[in-house]
């Protein structure tokens, strides 16, 4: 039998190999972890201009983390003072107090897109390889990015940003016959933006002006009668490469439209659907009207309203139009008449421009057969 100094030298032996095993273990957890994977995925794409952030474990807040950044072809110089490995190096940042990492799009160039001004293709995307290294015990790692800059979104100021070809409208002899070329998250410093000059404007008569499309009033129709179309196409340059470019066809105006249909401008071609046979008692919702150029669009008001050319008095409230969207609606009812209905619909621009069109409903009672 086990005296008691036999039990506590026991004891001690196994609390002594215990704290060994602890240290032991702690040491090799230490010595032999790494840190916690980038949590940015291995293919990553962005518009030009827009930035990327990630947060970070907190193990990246430690002073004795750095992050060293390499890139396939280092040395291929893409413009006067940058080499790729330079543009790639001042687009990642990392910033240790709030263990976050950006990518700055901005700072690169969108992909495959060529500079005859320095005579260089940027590559299809950028592959980056992101090193950890520590002195903390942790182990570092190499993270492979794939990164892929697509062109800048640019637009119109204050015009409807149409999903391929922008159409703005103006007016001959139009004092505000300008419109504003927009990038977003976009710094303009270097930039400049240029017509394609293969691409329609044969006559010169409507420019770029620093960020802005400047129409003559020589542009359009010598007599200034006839409605004129300029295909266009914008193109955003820095130090030769392309960073942007959006089809355009602008419209030169006689005067301001208003009517209920559809304008197909690619084709030159209005559809009016201002004449709709509908049964006699139901209700009714039309379209939106349309407004050419957008900037007259005020509040719509039904002016008048006939019956088979006679007057008539509205006076159960049945039609109506919304003042914004110039919707015409009309209520089911048991009280009208047979016969076409034609409404006057007015807009008031905030100019004090009035554009008046007609809206027309044949109402009958139609037969099963």
């Amino acid at each position: 039998m086990c005296n008691l100094k036999t039990l506590s030298l026991l004891k001690l032996g196994v609390m002594t190999l215990f704290c060994l095993v602890a240290i032991s273990c702690t040491k090799d957890t230490i010595v032999n972890g790494y840190l916690p994977p980038l949590p940015i995925p291995d293919g990553v794409s962005v518009i030009y201009g827009d930035t990327l952030s990630y947060q970070l474990p907190e193990e990246y807040s430690a002073d004795d983390i750095s992050l060293e950044i390499t890139v396939d072809h280092p040395g291929q110089q893409v413009d006067k003072d940058h080499s790729l490995l330079d543009l790639v190096k001042q687009s990642i940042k990392f910033d240790r107090e709030h263990s976050r990492m950006f990518i700055y799009s901005g700072k690169l160039y969108p992909n495959n897109t060529f500079s005859s001004e320095f005579q260089n293709t940027i590559p299809e995307n950028y592959r980056i390889i992101i090193t950890s290294k520590t002195e903390n015990g942790l182990k570092g790692f190499s993270k492979k990015i794939n990164l892929v800059v697509n062109p800048a979104q640019l637009y119109l100021k204050n015009e409807p940003n149409a999903t391929v070809v922008l159409t703005p409208y103006c007016l001959y002899n139009d004092p505000q016959n300008t419109f504003d070329l927009v990038v977003d998250n976009f710094n303009m410093e270097g930039a400049i933006f240029q017509f394609d000059p293969s691409y329609g404007n044969k006559d010169q008569h409507v420019n770029i002006v620093n960020n802005q499309i400047v129409v003559s009033d020589k542009a359009g129709d010598p007599n200034k009668k006839k409605e004129w179309v300029y295909t266009l196409r914008p193109i955003l340059f820095k130090n030769g490469y392309k960073l942007a470019e959006r089809d355009l066809k602008l419209s030169i105006l006689p005067e301001p439209k208003l009517f209920y249909g559809i304008y197909y401008q690619d084709f030159d071609l209005t559809i009016i659907y201002n004449r709709f046979v509908i049964p006699l008692g139901n209700s009714f919702k039309s379209d939106a009207p349309v407004v050419n150029p957008g900037r007259f669009k005020g509040k719509f008001s039904i002016k008048a309203i006939t019956l088979n050319d006679n007057g008539f008095n509205d006076s159960n409230s049945i039609f109506s139009i919304d003042e914004t969207s110039g919707i015409i609606q009309v209520k089911k009812n048991s009280s009208l008449d047979e016969g076409t209905y034609k409404l006057i619909i007015e807009s008031k621009s905030p100019e004090g421009v009035m554009l008046s069109t007609d809206f027309n409903l044949v109402m009958q009672i139609l037969s099963d057969n």
